[in-house]
């Protein structure tokens, strides 16, 4: 049986898909109405996290930060892991922390994957989720048809332990730090004072960059302005994997510092807080 600690909006869905594909499903959350709609798509519902990795193998983990994993770990997975068993990350870990649990279950005899996820709810609902795995190359093999239902072809393996989240940080910040600076084009040419309909009458257009200019502008322009994610909450993570590696990371510390002066009055898709970018330049008179 496979078991899913953290059934939020992502692993919620995971195990909705993965009951759907007829593989049954243990879960387990810290909310019980998560718990309820689990079980209401198909999944069982453990009594708790230990008993759940006692019960279960392979074990995923879908958790909304990186802390929350390491606590989880430590408290229910590492205790209970027992030799031969199989425990797969999903979430965006800190790198070091993805390497220190895969350490530290090894030593038992276990084995552990970091495989974190990207596609939102509806790629987790479909079964369509880019899958970035880094563990031993061996386990990973054997938990290829597995990871399949979740990223049918989008499966990577991307090198040894932590190799996955690396890759996840670059796929974040891919996003981030490209959608940060279509949203700063936009707010420039709105604080001084063009309509952001004529911006993207102007500039937009349906391919390449002027698409992704495009579709900012049609955003701010639907007063969707705030609800442009830039991955902020996941920027202390891969400063940390930077400063590890000595990589500048010049635009992202940027970033992260003017954020940093904004409360966070947003939330993302896994319900993380986050200052909104375009507020910050809008308003902020620098």
């Amino acid at each position: 049986m496979v078991g899913i600690i953290g059934a939020g909006a992502m692993g919620g869905a995971i195990a909705a898909t993965l009951a759907r594909a007829f593989i049954d499903v243990q879960v387990y959350d810290s909310d019980p109405a998560r718990i309820r709609t689990a079980v209401a798509n198909g999944a069982k519902a453990a009594t708790d996290a230990a008993t759940l990795v006692r019960a279960c193998d392979p074990v995923m983990t879908s958790l909304p930060k990186s802390e929350v994993l390491v606590e989880v770990a430590e408290k229910w997975i590492i205790p209970n892991a027992r030799a031969g068993q199989t425990f797969i990350d999903l979430g965006t870990t800190v790198v070091e922390e993805s390497r220190r649990i895969y350490s530290l279950l090894k030593a038992k005899g276990a084995a552990y994957i970091d495989a974190p996820v990207s596609g939102g709810r509806l790629g987790s609902a479909q079964g369509a989720l880019y899958v970035f795995v880094g563990g031993d190359r061996d386990t990973a093999l054997k938990q290829w048809p597995l990871l399949s239902k979740l990223g049918g072809t989008r499966l990577t393996y991307c090198g040894p332990s932590g190799s996955g989240q690396i890759v996840k940080a670059v796929n974040q910040l891919a996003m981030g730090l490209v959608s940060a600076a279509y949203i700063e084009c936009v707010a420039y040419g709105a604080r001084a004072g063009v309509d952001p309909m004529v911006l993207m009458e102007a500039i937009g257009d349906k391919s390449g960059f002027r698409q992704q200019f495009s579709e900012t502008a049609s955003r701010v322009i639907s007063g969707e302005g705030e609800a442009l994610d830039t991955k902020y909450p996941e920027y202390k993570y891969f400063l940390q994997e930077a400063d590890n590696v000595g990589f500048p990371a010049p635009l992202l510390r940027a970033l992260d510092g003017w954020l940093h002066r904004f409360p966070e009055t947003e939330r993302d898709n896994m319900g993380r807080p986050y200052p909104p970018y375009w507020s910050s330049l809008m308003n902020e008179k620098d």
